[in-house]
């Protein structure tokens, strides 16, 4: 696992958007929709929102996607044409055959 997050203590949400390299506001955003991991203290709106750094590095490695590699990418494409080839050709098939 990368650890983006490396502190002991709880983080508000201006610590977490620094080290992501986006805005506070978009860590709130990410909290009201559910999209993040938080800790919350205390009910409603006026509650106090925390965020635990190693639940959070779990969160990115959860979200993390790897590239594919260039072999993958070719069968993937050979597959959709082969496929799509063979749809074509058992349609224009059935057509001849009406």
């Amino acid at each position: 696992m990368y650890k983006l997050f490396n502190h002991p203590n709880l983080l508000c949400a201006n610590e977490v958007a620094k080290v992501l390299g986006i805005k506070a506001s978009t860590i709130s955003k990410w909290v009201y929709e559910n999209k993040i991991p938080f800790v919350k203290f205390g009910p409603g709106r006026k509650s106090l929102v925390k965020f635990n750094p190693e639940r959070l590095n779990e969160w990115i490695d959860e979200n993390s996607h790897e590239p594919k590699s260039e072999e993958n990418i070719k069968k993937n494409y050979n597959k959709k044409v082969s496929k799509n080839a063979v749809i074509r050709f058992n349609n224009f098939v059935s057509n001849l055959q009406k």
